[in-house]
């Protein structure tokens, strides 16, 4: 009789660290999934609801924003409470107002308030490395093109900047007179940052068949 109770514990055991075994192997695959189904959601969005979003407040504060995990993940696909402004070619990922922990789960968010897009500005946006959504960036080469758009407008900007920089090396969201810029950020492999900045080079009428490079 106690050698059944000990095998059915055991046998108990086994069946759990299963479970757990399979859930670890699973969890990446797992998230990587529903991050790209909620930026996927975020990017049917059009002009009139961007011009809406635009007057809209949101949250700037980089101090609030942890590292992106799976409670983070999972309550931004609950909530979806994020401010779509338009998207970005580049990761196929939506651009979103301020950088809330729900913005940086689901795609690019804007680091200043004052931002627009093909403006003579900073157009600065900051995203997670983790599970895919800014990290084509450590690939990103200077002379490669980063496209935005507000779905009125397409804006085609030109690297010509790359660099690994500290992440208190907040200047390089400032605007730099008289340019019209854009600057991306992520983390890298270390406690650094990826920070990619180029110059607009380009504004065009946002055609159905330009739409198509964002996904469209």
């Amino acid at each position: 009789m106690q050698k059944k109770t000990r095998n059915r514990l055991i046998n108990g055991l086994l069946a759990i660290l299963l479970v757990v075994g399979l859930v670890l192997v699973f969890i990446n695959p797992i998230r990587n999934q529903l991050v790209k189904m909620m930026a996927h959601r975020q990017m049917d969005v059009t002009a009139a609801q961007i011009k809406k979003n635009q007057h809209k407040k949101a949250s700037f504060d980089f101090d609030k924003v942890d590292s992106l995990d799976t409670k983070q993940i999972v309550n931004a696909a609950i909530k979806g409470d994020v401010i779509v402004l338009g998207k970005v070619a580049m990761m196929a990922l939506p651009v979103m107002k301020g950088v809330s922990e729900d913005t940086m789960a689901q795609g690019g968010g804007t680091m200043r308030p004052d931002q627009q897009m093909g403006a003579v500005n900073n157009y600065a946006l900051a995203g997670h490395s983790f599970q895919n959504i800014f990290l084509p960036l450590e690939n990103v080469r200077v002379s490669d093109k980063v496209y935005l758009t507000d779905m009125e407008k397409g804006y085609t900007y030109k690297v010509d900047y790359k660099a690994s920089i500290s992440p208190y090396d907040v200047k390089v969201i400032d605007d730099v007179p008289g340019r019209k810029m854009v600057t991306l950020i992520t983390c890298d492999k270390t406690v650094r940052r990826w920070c990619i900045q180029g110059e607009l080079v380009k504004t065009q009428k946002a055609t159905k068949k330009m739409l198509a490079v964002f996904g469209n």
